[in-house]
C-alpha cells in the first residue's frame, strides 16, 4: 500500500512527480505560489476550455496541460472559504486522485510514484482557526489516496509538523505497517540520540537519488558513456573504481572541464524524501561524501542556514555541514580520481581529523552509504587504533543498509549498528529497499520529540487529551495575572519565554 510521509520544507522545492496547488473557481493563485514558481501564471492564464468544468465547479481537479518538471493540480477550495474540515476533505482527495493519475504516467526517479500536498485551507483559506482539524483530515484524506502512490504532506510550520507527528505516533501500525517491531525500536533509539543532540547524519549517493542524481557508480556510467568508446568499456570495467575516474578524467582538455561535468551530473534544484527528512532532524553537524546541496537546500527551505565545512565557517550554535570531497559550489574542490585521494591525504587532513572526532564523540548514522570508500576506511581505521574496542563499549554509529549481508556484518558490526532494510530479504528490488529506507528516515523524524509547542495555541485545542487541557488552562492564568513588574524580571522574562514556546504567542 501507499506510503504517508510527513516532510518538512517547501513543496515548491520538492522532488516529486506531481503536487496539489489550492485555487478556486475563479482560478485565483496566491501571490506566494506565484512569486515561488516560474511560468505559473502563464500556464494559468494560458488555460482555455481545459478549465471551463473547474471553473462551473463541475470538477475541483485540474492538472496544468503543459509543465516541465513536478506536475502541479490545481484543486479548488470553495469559493466561500473553509468553515470547517469537510469542506476541503472531498476537494483534497479529488485532487490526490487526478495528481495520482498524474504521477503514474510520469518516469518517477523514485520505484513508486510520489505526489506531494500542502495543509489546504490553514492560510488564505480561512481555516487557521481550526489548524488542528485540518492537519487531522490531511493526513486521513491522503492515506485513503491510491495504494499505488505515496503521499508526502509538505508542512513549513513547525506546529504544523508537531501536530501531524503526534497524531501519527498515537497508532503506529496504522501509519508503519511496513516496519516491524525492530524496525521501529532501532528507529525510537536513533530518535533519543537526536533529541540528545548526539546524532550525526553521514549522507551517502544513496540519499540523492529520489532527486534523480546518480550514485558514484551511476556518475562514473554517466561519464563513461559521454567519453569512452564501446571498444574500451570493456576492459574499462576490470579497472579500480579511482582509476576509471582517472582515466576519463584524461578525456577532458582539462581539470575545470571535467569537474564541470561532474558538477552537471551532481547538481539539482529540488531535493527528494530523504534530504527533507535527515535536514528536519534537530541535527547541529552532518558529514557527506556528496559533491550536492540537497541537503542545504532542504535547510533553506525550513529557515535553517547551514555553513559548509570547509568553505565556510561555522558560527557557534550554527549548523553545519562536512563536505569531505568537495562541493558543487566549487567544482575545483571535488574529489573524485585517485589523484585527487592521495592529494587530500596531504592537504585536507584537517578534515579527516574533524570526522574522526565525531565518530570518537557523537552516534553517527549512516544513510545511502555503501561503507566501501577507501578515505572512509582509513579514518575509522585511526578511530580504532586510538580507541580499542571492549566489550559492552557503546558502537561508533548505525548504517542502514539496503540488504542485510553476513560478510558486511562481520566486517563492520563490531563497529557500526547495521540496520538492513529488506524486510528479512522479502524485498528484493533497490528501489523498494530504497523507499523503505525513506519510510524508516519517516518514522525516525517523527519520533523524534519537537517539544509541545501546540500547548498554549487555540488553533490545536481540539487536539489535546482532558490532562492537557487543564493544564493549558492553568498555564493560560499565570499568563494572564503576571504585572508588568513581575515581567521585568529575569525570571519573569525566562517565564515569558516559555509561555511563548509552547504556543501562548499565537493567542496574542
Amino acid at each position: 500500500m501507499g506510503h504517508v510521509f510527513v516532510v518538512p520544507g517547501d513543496i515548491t522545492r520538492f522532488a516529486c512527480d506531481a503536487w496539489l496547488l489550492p485555487t478556486d473557481c475563479t482560478l485565483h493563485l496566491a501571490q506566494g505560489w506565484l512569486s515561488s514558481v516560474d511560468g505559473l501564471r502563464a500556464a494559468r492564464d494560458a488555460l482555455g476550455g481545459e478549465a471551463d468544468d473547474l471553473r462551473t465547479e463541475h470538477t475541483v481537479a485540474l492538472a496544468l496541460p503543459r509543465w516541465d518538471g513536478p506536475r502541479p493540480v490545481l484543486t479548488a477550495v470553495p469559493f466561500h472559504g473553509v468553515r470547517d474540515a469537510r469542506d476541503v476533505g472531498d476537494r483534497v482527495g479529488a485532487g490526490l486522485r487526478e495528481a495520482s493519475r498524474v504521477a503514474r504516467d510520469t518516469h518517477s526517479a523514485r520505484g513508486r510514484p510520489l505526489v506531494a500536498m500542502p495543509l489546504f485551507g490553514g492560510a488564505g483559506g480561512g481555516g487557521d482557526a481550526f489548524r488542528g482539524t485540518l492537519v487531522r483530515a490531511a493526513l486521513e484524506t491522503a492515506r485513503a489516496t491510491d495504494a499505488d502512490v505515496d503521499v508526502a504532506l509538505v508542512l513549513r510550520e513547525e506546529r504544523d509538523l508537531a501536530q501531524a507527528q503526534r497524531l501519527r505516533r498515537q497508532e503506529e501500525d496504522r501509519w508503519w505497517p511496513g516496519l516491524d517491531d525492530a524496525l521501529r525500536e532501532r528507529s525510537a533509539t536513533l530518535a533519543g540520540h537526536a533529541g540528545r543532540g548526539r546524532l550525526v547524519p553521514f549522507i551517502g549517493a544513496g540519499v540523492s537519488i529520489s532527486a534523480g542524481l546518480p550514485t558514484w557508480k551511476g556518475l562514473v556510467e554517466r561519464l563513461t558513456t559521454e567519453r569512452l568508446s564501446p571498444a574500451d568499456r570493456t576492459e574499462f570495467g576490470t579497472l579500480d573504481v579511482l582509476d576509471q575516474a582517472e582515466i576519463l578524467e584524461r578525456g577532458y582538455a582539462d581539470r575545470a572541464a571535467f569537474a564541470a561535468a561532474v558538477v552537471g551530473h551532481t547538481s539539482a534544484d529540488r531535493y527528494g524524501i530523504a534530504p527533507a527528512l535527515l535536514s528536519g532532524l534537530p541535527c547541529r553537524e552532518a558529514v557527506t561524501l556528496n559533491y550536492d546541496q540537497l541537503y542545504e537546500l532542504a535547510g533553506e527551505a525550513l529557515g535553517k542556514r547551514t555553513a559548509v565545512l570547509p568553505e565556510d565557517s561555522a558560527a557557534l550554535g550554527e549548523r553545519w555541514l562536512l563536505k569531505l570531497h568537495g562541493t558543487v559550489t566549487r567544482p575545483e574542490s571535488i574529489v573524485l580520481t585517485r589523484r585527487d585521494y592521495l592529494a587530500f591525504r596531504s592537504g585536507r587532513e584537517a578534515l579527516s581529523a574533524l570526522a574522526k572526532a565525531l565518530l570518537l564523540t557523537r552516534h553517527l548514522l549512516f544513510v545511502g552509504f555503501g561503507l566501501t570508500d577507501d578515505h572512509f576506511h582509513e579514518v575509522v581505521h585511526d578511530v580504532r587504533a586510538v580507541r580499542p574496542r571492549r566489550p559492552g563499549d557503546p558502537k561508533l554509529g548505525t548504517a542502514l543498509m539496503l540488504s542485510s549481508s553476513t560478510l558486511r556484518r562481520r566486517l563492520w558490526g563490531d563497529d557500526l549498528d547495521l540496520v538492513a532494510l529488506d524486510d528479512g530479504g522479502a524485498l528484493t528490488d533497490v528501489a523498494d529497499q530504497a523507499r523503505q529506507m525513506e519510510i524508516f528516515l519517516d518514522h525516525l523524524l517523527a519520533h523524534t520529540d519537537a517539544g509541545p509547542g501546540h500547548l498554549l495555541d487555540d488553533r490545536f485545542a481540539m487536539l489535546l487529551t482532558p490532562p492537557e487541557r487543564r493544564l493549558a488552562d492553568r498555564l493560560r492564568r499565570v499568563a494572564a495575572e503576571m504585572g508588568d513588574d513581575e515581567l521585568s524580571t529575569t525570571a519573569g522574562r525566562a517565564v515569558r519565554d516559555l509561555l511563548d514556546r509552547l504556543g501562548d504567542s499565537a493567542r496574542r
